[in-house]
């Protein structure tokens, strides 16, 4: 098989001007079956740089090495019949080619050599097998319980993606979004293991220099390179997303250099935010106070959990040990992106914890609408392994407060009063354990670690 340099172009990047994307265009010719893009580089402190392809007809991977030191070697390989990590396999269309250098952040200056080649001649690209859209895990309606936050080394993952699926029906997942950087590629595998008890959710992680955010439910790459362009913005993809019946998820907006510093971003286009995030501790905290902003607002922004699981087996990345809790019409791909959109969910690291509302003139459950007027709300808990304290919030404050000293094996039911709920008035509830050893039991204690389950709201209008 002939393999042919097309590109061998070196350049620097640096802190001061701050490019945040490089590109270099090239002409692939016909009857090409394969295109290398090779990138080296040195990182003596911090200069991280990702590479990415872009065919005629879009989108062909992305390549990246978070944390790695020295003498770097990104390199990504798309061919009509396989493709290296994070590259997407098929036709090789001829044409006008992109390859992008992303720099993510860099404190120092680093000379750079970039590499196209292509091959000639090889096996066709084999008919693409559709991801099966209809598929339906399981028909009946009910909560379903999974992560919403997971990647596979087809971006920082360390393991592929048959291995992330298999964890989640290890640990007994309902449902998995496959959440990996910038690339779709893991969608080929993912639609092959569909299959009963376990509903796949194609997602992608936007990558940003100011923020990440999960995009949920995709049918298609989107562009997810938001940086300093000024055909395209933060917002210009939350509205793409959403037109295309996708979900947009703000992701652990408070996680310092990771954290969301889109100052320009729409709120109104958030669907979702993560409130509970396994790996951020404290951080957490200030999320929900985030959450509950949005919420006095009157943005319906879905709160959600997610592990930010990079092995699905390893201390703090193993799935299973935080869920999102979704009431959907069906165990399905579908099913699960309609039940997120209604808000009917609660979030838990074991325990069930549901919300119901009575006033005058009807009835409510989580992520539902009850008219003004005096409220009875009964929150169902348990079964709980621990003594627990039941907050009742209302607008994001503190509005009453049940204490339970002993675990409970059967589910309890805790009636709460409010006499004269308004409109725009919301309620929501979180659960928290009581440690053995707090010091003083009037403390209250209430932060991310004594944190076991939170709802959504129950709004009034």
């Amino acid at each position: 098989m002939e393999s042919i340099i097309l590109v061998e172009e070196r350049g620097r990047v640096t802190p001061k001007p701050l490019v945040h994307y490089i590109q270099h265009e090239f002409d692939v010719p016909a009857d090409t079956t394969a295109v290398t893009m090779t990138l080296r580089y040195r990182k003596r402190q911090l200069c991280q740089l990702f590479i990415s392809l872009f065919a005629p007809d879009g989108f062909r991977g992305c390549h990246m090495q978070p944390g790695a030191q020295g003498e770097i070697m990104l390199q990504l390989r798309v061919a009509s019949d396989s493709a290296s990590r994070g590259g997407i396999a098929g036709p090789i269309t001829p044409g006008r080619w992109r390859a992008q250098i992303d720099i993510e952040r860099t404190a120092e200056e680093s000379d750079y050599l970039l590499t196209i080649a292509i091959e000639q001649g090889g096996p066709a690209a084999p008919a693409a097998e559709p991801f099966p859209e209809d598929y339906v895990a399981n028909p009946a309606p009910g909560w379903y319980r999974g992560e919403l936050h997971a990647h596979s080394w087809e971006s920082d993952g360390k393991a592929p993606v048959a291995d992330v699926v298999a964890a989640a029906r290890h640990y007994g997942l309902d449902f998995l979004a496959l959440t990996d950087h910038f690339t779709i590629s893991g969608f080929g595998e993912l639609g092959r293991l569909v299959g009963p008890g376990l509903a796949l959710i194609r997602s992608c992680e936007l990558t940003g220099h100011a923020g990440h955010a999960n995009i949920h439910g995709l049918r298609r790459w989107h562009d997810i390179y938001v940086d300093g362009r000024e055909d395209w913005d933060i917002n210009a993809l939350a509205r793409d997303v959403r037109a295309a019946g996708g979900l947009f998820c703000v992701n652990h907006p408070f996680s310092n250099s990771l954290g969301w510093r889109y100052h320009e971003f729409d709120w109104n286009l958030a669907d979702m935010i993560e409130v509970y995030h396994h790996l951020e501790g404290i951080n957490n905290l200030y999320q929900i106070g985030l959450w509950d902003e949005q919420l006095r607002a009157g943005r319906r922004i879905v709160g959600v959990a997610g592990i930010d699981s990079h092995h699905p087996h390893e201390q703090r990345h193993r799935l299973g040990q935080v869920f999102t809790a979704i009431y959907a019409d069906s165990l399905s791909e579908a099913g699960i992106i309609a039940g997120l959109r209604r808000g009917k969910v609660y979030l838990t690291r074991g325990p069930e914890l549901l919300l119901h509302a009575e006033g005058p003139d009807g009835s409510a459950e989580i992520g539902e609408e009850i008219a003004a007027g005096p409220l009875t709300i009964t929150a169902q808990v348990g079964p709980v392994h621990f003594p627990f304290r039941l907050f009742l919030f209302k607008n994001g404050l503190f509005h009453d407060l049940v204490e339970q000293f002993t675990a409970t094996s059967e589910p309890l039911a805790i009636g709460f009063e409010d006499p004269a709920a308004r409109a725009g008035d919301y309620f929501r509830a979180e659960l928290h354990a009581i440690f053995p050893n707090e010091e003083n039991p009037w403390k209250r204690q209430r932060d991310h670690q004594s944190m076991l389950a939170m709802t959504n709201p129950i709004f009034v209008i």
